[in-house]
């Protein structure tokens, strides 16, 4: 443990360890040593752009090895599912010496209530956002829970991941990535920028327009961190702002750094200084000087975002660069590999919780028919101008079978369930034709919307899991409420995703308008914001619902 001195104030103590609580299924409890950013043989940071993998600024990464942690509403880092991660996610990906992901971090980079929004837009924590419709400047943002920035409101509560810049004027902004609206009842709070105005006696710093304040039970990460100013830094706080939201209470810093970790690197995001063979990406120094980056250097300014490929210095979190890669150069696409849910349509289909219209994609290996649940698909695509929470897919293809190794995700029932060996059977549809599939736990399991007792002969539930041949391991576990396959004669369809635009009447969800149907939610209040899974019937052109849960 670290002990900091803080004069006026007295000792302040900042434990430098973490408690990670498993979400269901018991007592796991581990201690992050600094968080993920410290240690062990490798790193990854970035933006999630595809998922059957991780999928993060085009390199892909094992989504089933890793323990995945994220903050709640009471602690600031948690155990969570694997499903947690959304496209547009900003990640720390740890990797071991052989580059397999051993732990993900999904940060976000604010969270808070709107307070002004403007053209191209808005504000959180006295931060500016600015969205990104363009490709050519980094990953397009996507919605969750909004159709656009047109819905983004004054009030609303908003999670923002982003990538930090600066401005003309040298002030910080956040370009997001991922914008989700949230329910109002989330009490916790983000805010991430460069250190100022620090005062190590009081235990207070700014950022921008906030004055954050420490206490005895803040946590400090990377481990033997040492705040200044200058410095990028993640804030979390369980409380909202205080103050006409200018004042912050940490619970959790992170100090923006890569000191302390050796081994390879993978780093994204926007310039924020350029010179003399250097770049700096928002506090992550990188040496660009090997002459085999000239050429790509001489073409970079500041503001455009990079992603960068390279060793680390542990004693300085210096990446010395050995590929950059600027955005405006790529070819930017969304990729998704994995097995179609919610199916409503070719238009209107999830995989791995992404919303997808297939309608003008080019289908290959099989006709549009062939789209359904139960289907591996391989997608190309991108971000949906004008409707930024689906993906617009180019190419769908269908391979003759799974692929070895692929992560598929099923929903089904369970039976033949063997506690003592973790083994189950999922019996599941497939484009309306029933399936089984073999499953085992994997040793990282993750329940969500429930525990490990909840898992039964009989239970519904949608396991994400890596196929191999005959056998599935899964490592996430998500329960489901029953439905039947058929009300009065009607095919009964269901989706998920956050609701937006609730009324007495509607809702939507994944561009669908719900008839609520004088159906009341289960597990929770249908509010803007809440995560629901939705079973409807079509009937008159309306979707009808016939039942409503509230995920957690």
């Amino acid at each position: 443990m670290t002990t900091h001195k803080w004069g006026l104030a007295g000792l302040l103590t900042f434990v430098l360890s973490l408690v990670l609580v498993a979400c269901g299924g018991g007592g796991l409890t581990a201690q992050l040593p600094g968080g993920v950013g410290t240690g062990g043989t490798g790193i990854s940071l970035g933006t999630v752009v595809g998922f059957g993998s991780l999928v993060v600024d085009g390199t892909r990464y094992s989504s089933d090895t890793p323990s995945y942690v994220a903050a709640s509403d009471s602690a600031a880092a948690a155990r969570v599912a694997a499903t947690d991660v959304s496209l547009g996610a900003q990640l720390q990906i740890a990797l071991d010496a052989s580059g397999t992901p051993s732990e993900v971090l999904i940060e976000p980079t604010l969270v808070g209530t709107v307070s002004q929004v403007g053209s191209n837009g808005f504000t959180v924590n006295g931060m500016a956002v600015v969205v990104n419709p363009v490709a050519t400047a980094g990953p397009v943002t996507y919605y969750a829970g909004l159709r656009g920035l047109s819905d983004v409101k004054l009030g609303m509560l908003v999670e923002v991941h982003g990538v930090p810049g600066l401005d003309a004027n040298g002030n910080a902004y956040q370009q997001a990535t991922l914008v989700s609206q949230l329910a109002s009842t989330v009490q916790a709070r983000r805010l991430a920028g460069p250190v100022s105005g620090l005062d190590t006696a009081q235990g207070v710093f700014n950022i921008g327009s906030v004055r954050v304040q420490m206490g005895a039970t803040t946590t400090l990460s990377p481990s033997g961190a040492v705040l200044s100013n200058g410095q990028w830094v993640n804030v979390w706080s369980a409380t909202p702002l205080t103050s006409a939201g200018t004042r912050m209470s940490a619970g959790a810093v992170r100090v923006r750094s890569l000191a302390g970790r050796s081994g390879q690197a993978q780093v994204a995001g926007l310039v924020t200084s350029l010179g003399s063979g250097r770049l700096n990406l928002a506090g992550i120094p990188v040496d660009v000087s090997a002459s085999a980056l000239a050429a790509t250097v001489s073409g970079v300014s500041r503001g455009a975002y990079v992603v960068v490929q390279g060793s680390l210095d542990a004693s300085t979190g210096l990446v010395t660069a050995t590929s950059l890669q600027v955005a405006a150069k790529q070819a930017a696409t969304v990729s998704l590999q994995g097995v179609i849910t919610g199916y409503v349509g070719s238009s209107n289909f999830l995989v791995r919780g992404v919303t997808v219209d297939a309608s003008q994609a080019s289908v290959q290996g099989g006709s549009p028919s062939a789209l359904g649940n139960g289907v591996y698909v391989q997608i190309t695509g991108a971000v949906a101008s004008g409707l930024a929470n689906a993906v617009l897919a180019q190419t769908v293809v269908l391979p003759a079978s799974v692929p070895q190794g692929a992560t598929v995700t099923y929903r089904g029932v369970v039976s033949n369930w063997v506690p003592a060996q973790g083994t189950f059977t999922l019996q599941y549809q497939q484009n309306g034709r029933s399936q089984t599939a073999a499953v085992t736990l994997a040793a990282n399991v993750v329940y969500r919307n429930g525990v490990a007792s909840r898992l039964v002969n009989g239970a519904s539930v949608e396991i994400e899991a890596t196929s191999s041949g005959s056998l599935n391991t899964a490592y996430t576990v998500t329960f489901q409420s029953g439905s039947d396959s058929s009300v009065d004669g009607s095919k009964v369809y269901e989706t998920e995703g956050r609701a937006y635009q609730v009324g007495a009447s509607s809702f939507q969800v994944n561009n669908l308008l719900i008839q609520r149907n004088g159906v009341a939610p289960t597990g929770g209040s249908l509010v803007d914001g809440a995560r629901v899974s939705v079973h409807f019937v079509q009937s008159g052109g309306q979707n009808l619902a016939t039942s409503i849960e509230i995920e957690h």
